[in-house]
Formats: structure tokens, sequence, C-alpha cells
């Protein structure tokens, strides 16, 4: 079951959390919604209610947004990514069609499934939903959505459980895959929200990371898929990001990128031109769900599925 059709407006009830965070970290008193040690089974299949109260801040004014509030996907904006073998060991294939990124009740929403009952590459189908100009190779008639500076900010409620590597993220608009001229890393990317590091407590569901991939310094002899730059920041008391709706955000200009989780700052970089060149151009944004591979561990006969990420808008905002 997804969730009844009612309107996003009125779904949005009242709930009372309290929080306090400090820029390293979050620290606080939380709820018992979403908390880590709730059954694996309790992972939602329904988006969250707390309201939106989101404000981005003096200063800001919209610029451009998606509210996914249309019946279905925006093609002339989205396109399906398909990938039958991603990359980074990951376990899954990523479909080209509205079975697995579709727009219901306001909300975009991704869904990972089993479709395998072996943990093996191509045992599970997702989706990798991007706004690059000509689609998936460069070459359809879609306009897309490239970003330069500003603030880009969305809405999501995540999907969580072992195996599971949701992400919200960016990449250079030249890169190769989507028929730039450009290999990775040197086109840049931009990540703005990953969740799941086998690297972190608990599966990762109460870690944000974010990062900054670009080409490596002169007389690097690390691999080219160097990640100089990172933020991260971790829920307290065992909460877990996919418990309720988030606003996961950077603040971009000439001289740096600023991670936010819910309007608080958790990451710096600094991307001078002299230095970071990469990043002084368009990018376009990607929403995924991966299953396994590189960044996490694979799932386990307790991760249940199908799995769902709900993205509630993506905003634009300039100064």
């Amino acid at each position: 079951m997804m969730f009844s059709g009612v309107s996003k407006k009125n779904r949005q009830r009242s709930r009372i959390a309290c929080m306090l965070v400090v820029l390293a970290g979050f620290a606080g008193c939380a709820t018992n919604e979403g908390k880590a040690d709730d059954k694996i089974g309790a992972i939602p299949v329904y988006p969250a209610s707390n309201p939106d109260s989101y404000m981005p801040g003096a200063g800001w004014k919209l610029a451009w947004s998606d509210e996914f509030d249309q019946s279905e996907l925006d093609e002339n904006v989205w396109t399906r990514q398909p990938m039958k073998f991603p990359y980074n060991n990951e376990m899954q294939q990523y479909l080209g069609d509205a079975s697995v990124a579709y727009t219901e009740n306001g909300y975009m929403v991704i869904k990972a499934d089993r479709v395998r009952e072996t943990n093996t590459r191509g045992s599970f189908t997702s989706a990798r939903v991007i706004s690059n100009p000509g689609g998936a190779d460069g070459n359809s008639g879609a306009a897309g959505k490239t970003f330069l500076y500003g603030k880009i900010a969305a809405r999501i409620q995540l999907p969580y459980g072992r195996g599971l590597w949701p992400a919200f993220w960016m990449l250079g608009d030249n890169v190769s895959e989507t028929g730039g001229d450009t290999n990775w890393p040197v086109c840049g990317e931009i990540d703005i929200l990953e969740s799941g590091s086998n690297r972190a407590a608990g599966n990762g569901d109460g870690t944000v990371s974010g990062a900054l991939h670009h080409d490596p310094s002169p007389n690097n002899t690390r691999k080219q898929n160097l990640c100089l730059d990172s933020a991260l920041t971790t829920l307290p008391n065992g909460e877990l990001l996919g418990g309720k709706f988030r606003v996961y955000e950077i603040e971009w200009d000439k001289d740096k990128i600023v991670w936010k989780l819910d309007g608080v700052q958790f990451g710096e970089a600094s991307i001078s031109e002299e230095t970071r060149d990469e990043f002084h151009k368009e990018f376009y944004a990607i929403f995924n769900i991966a299953v396994g591979g590189n960044f996490t561990v694979s799932p386990d006969d307790e991760t249940p599925f199908p799995q769902y990420m709900y993205v509630d808008w993506i905003r634009h905002y300039t100064r």
C-alpha cells in the first residue's frame, strides 16, 4: 500500500518535535518518531505528516521550483535514466519507466524493489531521476534544469534499512555519461545528501554525508575519485533521517559551498576558481536510491522491500 488520496496541504497535520542543534552535529530531545530501535518492518511506505515549516532565510528569492503537484512527472525537466549495471558495485538496475519514479499526491516517489531472492547485481530495481538537458544521453528534447550558484534545497523523506543508499546530488552538465565531453570527476560532483554509509553506526540511517568530487590536485597521487572536501553530521539519540521529512540543502557561491540539514550548517568547502574551476559552471540535479555498493553494505533478509523515497519539493533560490 502506498498512501491514501489526500491532498498534500491537508496531510500537514501538526506534530511537535524538539531538537537543539550545534554546528558539529545535532544534539537534542528526539520524539519517539523514527528511532533506530524501531522494528525494521516499520519502514514507512507512506509519507510522514510533519508540517513544512521551511524558510530559506533573509535575502533569498525563489528562482525556480518543482512542487511535484502535477499528475505526472514533468518529463520536460526530469528523465528516468536507465542503467543496467551502475557504478560502485551497486546491486540495482535503474529502470527508465514510471513503475519506479512517479508523482502521487504531491510528491515525487522513487521506488526500490527486490526482483530476485538473491543479493547479487540485478536483484533489485530502482530509479535515478535527473534534470540533465537532453535527458539520459543529451539528445532528447527535454529542456531539463541546471543550476549555477544559489541555494538548492529539497524536502525529502528517506527510506532506511541495511543496504540502502539514497542520495540527492548534482553532476556537471558536461559529464560524458549524459552526452558531455568531460569525464568524471573532472566534470565535478556535488553530493548534497547521501545516507547509508558503512562507516556510520546503525547502517548510516541517522547520518548525512555531503561531499565534493573533483579533478585531483596537481601532483596528487590518490585515485581520481578524490573526495577532498566532505561534510558529515549524525542525528542524536539514534534518531533516523527517514523518520520524517527533512530539508537537505547547499548554499553555493563563487567562494564556497555550505551544507545544511533542516537549516543548520554542518559543512563548508572552499571552491575558489583558481583551485576548483569545475564548480563554476552549470550542474544538473539527481535523485536516486541505490542498493548495496561500495558506500554501504548489502541488504539482508531483514531489509524489507519495496522501499520509497518521497520528494515533497526541490527549490532554487538566488540572492
